[in-house]
């Protein structure tokens, strides 16, 4: 397929060949080599070789870019907001609006040329430039949503190098943990479970987290999502448990006990570790804070535990 890449004037930028990888009635995905000279930019560098799996879209204001070294070790993602593509058998033409988002391989997620489309908007049609800016929202989930995925492959990778089965013990969190990892198909082969336990009563009974524990740190603590991590492992008869427990508010502030603070907590066989994160979202967003950074400590400590 030829893509054509021009800017929001119509000034051709760029023009290349891909290989279609796959297409249905709104988007194609193409797979393009690097083919130009290492470019290094701010927050990644550009090598001859590289792979990329671009996505575009007839119905959307923005394409997204899947970059890879030529060996399939994951860059980053990166996005571009534009006019919506125009899509035909064998050729592509997208008009660039400016603003663009890096995403790396950490989750780190970065809004680029905000100066550049401030400068432009002036020539742009005003209602192009109110949809690119709301655009900016809807490209950051979906690119939260790839991220998410490349966890899951992850975690899924790394469990069954080591015949490690998985469970979830969670409080504020409802339940989103163990959704979020069962979204990836083949999630069966390793995830077993949940608890969820919301009331302190649950944590007790079936996590066995100590009435101690409750009475002196609160719920809302390091131990309690140690204990919480280790209990579901025995409940379950797992291998490895994540827990999270913490206020997500609008409501439930304790002195010292902000917002927003969460903890959560990870065991194995190899050892147990526990994060704490004060989240300044809603309530929702607070949730979903804590069930992506639930994702990010498994890869990290399955990664460390392989030696990888």
């Amino acid at each position: 397929m030829f893509i054509r890449k021009l800017d929001y004037r119509g000034v051709e930028k760029a023009a290349y060949e891909g290989e279609l990888l796959s297409r249905d009635a709104h988007s194609v995905v193409v797979q393009a080599v690097w083919t130009r000279p290492t470019t290094h930019l701010p927050f990644t560098t550009f090598e001859r070789g590289d792979i990329l799996h671009e996505s575009f879209y007839n119905d959307r204001w923005y394409n997204v870019f899947e970059l890879r070294t030529a060996g399939g070790r994951l860059k980053g993602w990166y996005a571009d907001v534009t006019r919506p593509a125009r899509i035909s058998a064998d050729r592509l033409e997208w008009e660039d609006l400016l603003l663009d988002i890096w995403m790396s391989p950490d989750g780190t997620m970065q809004v680029l040329d905000e100066d550049e489309f401030a400068a432009a908007a002036p020539e742009l049609p005003q209602a192009e430039v109110a949809i690119a800016r709301a655009t900016l929202h809807t490209l950051s989930e979906e690119l939260q949503r790839r991220y998410r995925g490349y966890l899951n492959d992850q975690i899924a990778q790394l469990l069954t190098q080591r015949g490690w089965t998985l469970g979830t013990a969670e409080s504020c969190t409802g339940g989103l943990i163990g959704d979020e990892l069962t979204n990836r198909p083949g999630s069966s082969d390793y995830f077993m479970g949940g608890v969820i336990s919301y009331d302190n009563r649950i944590k007790q009974a079936l996590l066995g987290v100590r009435a101690e524990t409750l009475a002196t740190a609160g719920a809302v603590s390091e131990q309690c999502a140690l204990e919480m991590a280790c209990g579901v492992r025995r409940a379950l008869g797992i291998d490895v448990g994540v827990s999270a427990t913490g206020i997500a508010g609008p409501g439930g502030e304790m002195p010292g006990k902000p917002v927003g603070l969460v903890y959560i907590g990870f065991s194995s066989p190899e050892g147990d570790t526990v994060r704490r994160y004060v989240w300044s979202d809603d309530r929702v967003g607070n949730k979903r804070a804590t069930a992506d950074a639930a994702l990010k400590l498994l890869v990290e400590q399955l990664h460390k535990e392989i030696g990888q």
